[in-house]
């Protein structure tokens, strides 16, 4: 047997066990160590039976991964997403867009809608946006009279669009199979995916209008009880502000160069810590949670009262320190100022920590006669304790930030930082992050911190092992040559690059049938990337059109996993046959964004030329 064919026979091996069950990274690196073992045996190289190389292309590739800078920003950006989730801010997104939304046709179906585009878009995590808004908005939507099928069918098609809409895990994971850039693709991403949404809420509205059985307009009762929640425009300020803010400025960093694709995930991580405890000390100040340490800080509180206006200090000092480089970049956009260079605080070292003392001495001594002070200063009794950690944090941070100097000096690197004034920035980054990081610990659920911990470590495990085990099965399948036979196949064909794309994402749909969008972008699309410049193919094109197809291997049976999601929290009455009834017009939006794209490419790519250029 030719190696051709053990590499056909590999291929279509690994096929049949992960169509009977078998874990699917697990198996790739099974398979490569198995039929690399035969592809890599030299009986007279080998003094051992371990003594093939097989063994070191899988510690090579384990290392690759490793040390894949773009696969930082997957945990991060999971993170952002899980913690996102917890923070209850879902929940309220939903009935403020509900409120907005209520004279329009099947208002409920287009605030879940617009509340999945945008916490798909804060977290990418498909699983997550379904079960949530099944558990949220799916028992709203059935007490509101909405059909059954109709409500599955939002939830899971509103749910998916996190794997197109930036920023998308998928594109990361695309970005490294093809070594391409994840910021052009975010670029090209961003009005496919907002067209998708787009057409999705015109089929709605359509079909309410034309069918208002299945989407029953609001009773006057439901809207004076919703309206009897709040005011809207509060609720609009404190729910759906602040999670479009984390959006725009993690995806504007990105797109306007100002950040890396993995400091910006790392920012946006920051910003979910801080919108998930803004939410809970907001919940705090209400009494509807009293943690354990609101009655232990009032013991001693002459010394907390100078903590309490230290920590105050610190936040003032971190806000002008923002609105600084806030004012900078929009007198950029708007008078052509220079953009800020520096990654330091302005001046020198130590003077922002000067400034929040002298806040903290005002404060202490004349905050009563300062009108900007005495409104700013906290003076709930359940914040001003979590201010009092901050202050605690701040001076913990001056002594690492002095310990800090005495290691390095004794290290004899004092020199080589005191020529950058590196070292003594030391102070202010201690005090400030310290401060900081000990009022986002207090003020943060530790559960829901924890379960986001575990849940993103758990997520990137499953993507960087599927990442080692796929390149290592086909760096096995090239040198066999299986892909130079699938190449001459195709080839062979000579069909147009239209039969071409057809042919490709033919084959992606069916694949989504059985296999999750991961398995397809690690392991199938690699296949077809060699052939796109004989058909004279953008590969950014290729890969927003298969970001657009692997919507449907999450809505299409028999493994629409978004409908299994859903199934898992729905009711007991509501059949998994009803939710993929519900699953199938949206499936033909996903179709005419597609068709949509392939006739007018500029969707994709007239964004990333503007900014980027070729």
């Amino acid at each position: 047997m030719s190696n051709p064919e053990v590499a056909v026979m590999m291929l279509g091996l690994f096929v049949l066990t992960i169509l009977l069950g078998f874990p699917i990274c697990f198996t790739l690196m099974g398979m490569a160590v198995f039929f690399g073992y035969y592809a890599y045996y030299d009986a007279e190289r080998m003094t051992s039976l371990f003594d093939n190389r097989i063994f070191d292309l899988l510690v090579n590739q384990t290392y690759s991964v490793m040390a894949n800078d773009v696969l930082v920003a997957v945990p991060l950006f999971l993170f952002m997403g899980y913690i996102v989730e917890r923070a209850n801010l879902v929940d309220r997104l939903f009935a403020v867009l509900q409120m907005v939304a209520r004279r329009l046709p099947g208002s409920m179906a287009i605030a879940a809608l617009v509340t999945c585009a945008l916490f798909a878009t804060a977290s990418g995590i498909i699983g997550a946006v379904v079960t949530l808004m099944g558990l949220l908005a799916f028992p709203a939507m059935l007490k509101a009279r909405y059909d059954p099928a109709f409500s599955a069918g939002v939830i899971c098609a509103g749910g998916c669009l996190g794997i197109l809409i930036p920023p998308s895990i998928m594109l990361i994971v695309y970005a490294a199979a093809a070594s391409m850039s994840v910021v052009r693709l975010y670029a090209g991403a961003i009005v496919p995916g907002f067209l998708l949404a787009s057409l999705y809420i015109i089929y709605v509205i359509g079909r309410a209008w034309l069918n208002p059985s299945i989407a029953p307009k609001p009773r006057q009762e439901d809207v004076d009880e919703m309206m009897a929640q709040g005011n809207i425009y509060v609720m609009m300020v404190t729910s759906f502000v602040p999670l479009a803010l984390l959006i725009f400025a993690v995806l504007g960093a990105i797109l306007f160069g100002l950040a890396t694709p993995t400091e910006a995930a790392s920012m946006g991580a920051m910003g979910g810590i801080l919108l998930a405890s803004g939410y809970r000390i907001a919940s705090i100040r209400k009494g509807e949670i009293i943690p354990e340490w609101m009655e232990t800080t009032d013991r001693a509180k002459p010394y907390n009262e100078w903590l309490c206006n230290i920590g105050f200090g610190a936040v003032t000092a971190v806000g002008l320190y923002v609105a600084y480089f806030i004012f900078r970049i929009l007198g950029n956009s708007w008078f052509g100022l220079p953009l800020p260079t520096e990654r330091t605080l302005p001046l020198g070292p130590g003077v922002a920590v000067a400034v929040a003392f002298g806040i903290a001495a005002a404060t202490h001594f004349v905050g009563d006669r300062i009108p900007i002070l005495s409104r700013l200063r906290p003076t709930s009794p359940a914040i001003r304790p979590l201010f009092a950690y901050g202050g605690t944090g701040a001076l913990i941070g001056l002594i690492l930030g002095a310990v800090y100097l005495v290691m390095f000096a004794g290290f004899n690197l004092g020199e080589k930082f005191a020529e950058h004034e590196f070292g003594w920035w030391a102070f202010d980054v201690g005090f400030f992050v310290v401060s900081l990081a000990y009022m986002g610990w207090k003020g943060i659920g530790k559960r829901e911190l924890k379960e986001s911990v575990y849940l993103s470590v758990r997520t990137s495990a499953m993507v960087c092992w599927l990442f080692v085990g796929s390149w290592t099965f086909s760096s096995v399948f090239s040198y066999l040559g299986g892909h130079t036979i699938i190449e001459e196949f195709i080839l062979s064909m000579e069909l147009s690059p239209v039969m071409f794309l057809i042919l490709a994402q033919l084959i992606i749909f069916l694949l989504g049938w059985p296999l999750e969008w991961s398995e397809i972008i690690i392991i199938f699309v690699p296949i077809f990337l060699p052939l796109l410049p004989h058909f004279g193919v953008d590969p950014l094109f290729f890969g927003i059109l298969v970001a657009l197809n692997l919507q449907t291997s999450f809505l299409t049976p028999p493994m629409a996993m978004a409908a299994y999601y859903l199934k898992g929290v729905a009711p007991p009455h509501i059949q998994l046959i009803t939710i993929f009834k519900g699953c199938m017009p949206f499936l033909s939006m996903v179709f005419v964004a597609m068709i949509l794209l392939y006739n007018f490419p500029g969707l994709a790519l007239w964004l990333p030329k503007l900014v980027y250029g070729r």
